[in-house]
């Protein structure tokens, strides 16, 4: 024990997030990408970390990248060590929270962006809490939360980092839309009828599961637009008299908006879509982001 403890000591601790990077990426390019660096600095740094711990902890495996036993106990525990030395480091937020002015940053979808970002500034206003809230689109990437510039993910259920807290908001059905002067409203809205017309889906989820119902049915998909917005997939369909699958949220904000677009439900069951919030664990103890989770749940309503 009491040479482990000299070798940690003697181990230059930035090392550490960047030992967490190459256990999760399992690559020395991929590493350096996301830590801004070139790659030649990232296998030096491997190097020293192998040399403290003695033990390869990646090993080439054909053309990847392979983890060692050791490397497989350390990643959980150097994960939970890191998340650990945040929390110290974010102390003096933890103690005073919701009474010193913040600058969040929320990664979410356009849709969901309009029905959240006004509200919360009136909140913010109305508690006197002199918040400011920036918002960015999702791009879809799993490890967006990572970042220490991002606070929170409010979106559809999607794929991210093993460490980040998920906490589920509520769920939305999902439904056709169309150009309200659209034939498929005199139809049978049965699959078999549906799957002549053209259909623009989201890349989400969502995609993923109307294209496993179109196999189940022995159908082949006609999917002609994937959109990573929902007002392009709005567009599309007003524009080309296509039809789209999205969230009844989606409707909801389309209706106040008052465009030339409607909504049917078919005569199958479509996906329901989960809608939740995401964050680091690095923010989870932290009173003015406890307070933005909160808050934003109880202003969306699902």
């Amino acid at each position: 024990m009491h040479k482990d403890i000299n070798h940690l000591v003697r181990m230059d601790l930035n090392l550490l997030p960047i030992l967490d990077t190459l256990l999760n990426e399992k690559s020395v390019s991929k590493t350096a990408d996301k830590l801004n660096v070139t790659p030649p600095a990232i296998s030096k740094s491997l190097n020293k970390i192998r040399d403290t711990f003695q033990d390869q902890l990646l090993v080439r495996s054909g053309m990847s990248l392979e983890l060692t036993p050791l490397a497989v106990r350390l990643k959980p525990q150097l994960r939970e060590l890191l998340d650990n030395i945040q929390t110290v480091l974010h102390q003096n937020i933890e103690l005073n929270g919701k009474e010193l002015p913040r600058s969040f940053n929320i990664v979410t979808n356009d849709i969901l962006m309009s029905k959240l970002s006004y509200k919360l500034m009136k909140k913010s206003i109305q508690e006197n809490t002199n918040h400011i809230f920036n918002f960015n689109y999702d791009n879809a990437a799993s490890c967006v939360l990572r970042s220490e510039d991002i606070d929170l993910y409010i979106g559809e259920d999607k794929s991210l980092s093993p460490e980040v807290k998920i906490r589920t908001i509520g769920y939305s059905e999902c439904v056709f839309i169309a150009n309200k002067d659209h034939p498929v409203f005199l139809m049978e809205k049965s699959l078999k009828n549906l799957k002549e017309f053209v259909l623009i889906v989201p890349r989400n989820k969502l995609k993923e599961e109307m294209e496993s119902l179109y196999r189940e049915r022995g159908y082949k998909r006609k999917i002609h637009g994937i959109s990573a917005g929902y007002l392009p997939i709005i567009e599309n369909i007003i524009q080309t008299g296509s039809l789209g699958i999205v969230p009844m949220y989606v409707v909801d904000v389309l209706q106040r908006m008052n465009i030339e677009v409607d909504f049917f439900k078919p005569d199958f069951e479509l996906p329901k879509v989960r809608i939740i919030q995401a964050w680091h664990p690095r923010y989870h103890n932290c009173s003015s982001h406890k307070w933005l989770r909160d808050i934003s749940k109880d202003l969306l309503d699902f």
